[in-house]
């Protein structure tokens, strides 16, 4: 037999299954995040093209008990840590090449 709780909104009765409750619709606990492939996808790209939100919504994957949710989670924080490594890279060298190309034109404005 299940267990029954109340909604703690309208106290009617609900499954502790319940995500939300059927009366009022208030949200009872958050549902669990997916690992269907589709689901997986989207937090891939936007662990990628939002780069310090994979890291936190990897953490959320992480704190799940099973096996699959925690490797979701530390491969969209991985994502996320690369992608945040090469982006600070190629805006170091960018902002070298200019300097050193301004410092270029410089030196031929003070030489003229």
């Amino acid at each position: 037999m299940d267990e029954i709780s109340l909604c703690p909104g309208c106290h009617v009765a609900v499954r502790p299954t319940d995500y939300f409750c059927f009366n009022c619709g208030k949200n009872l606990h958050a549902a669990p995040p997916g690992t269907a492939p589709a689901d997986q996808i989207k937090l891939y790209l936007g662990s990628v093209f939002l780069a310090p939100m994979g890291i936190f919504w990897g953490l959320r994957y992480l704190r799940e008990e099973s096996q699959k949710s925690k490797i979701v989670g530390i491969i969209a924080m991985t994502l996320s840590v690369v992608t945040l490594i090469l982006v600070t890279r190629y805006t170091v060298n960018l902002v070298n090449t200019l300097n050193t190309q301004v410092e270029k034109q410089l030196q031929g404005i003070e030489g003229f």
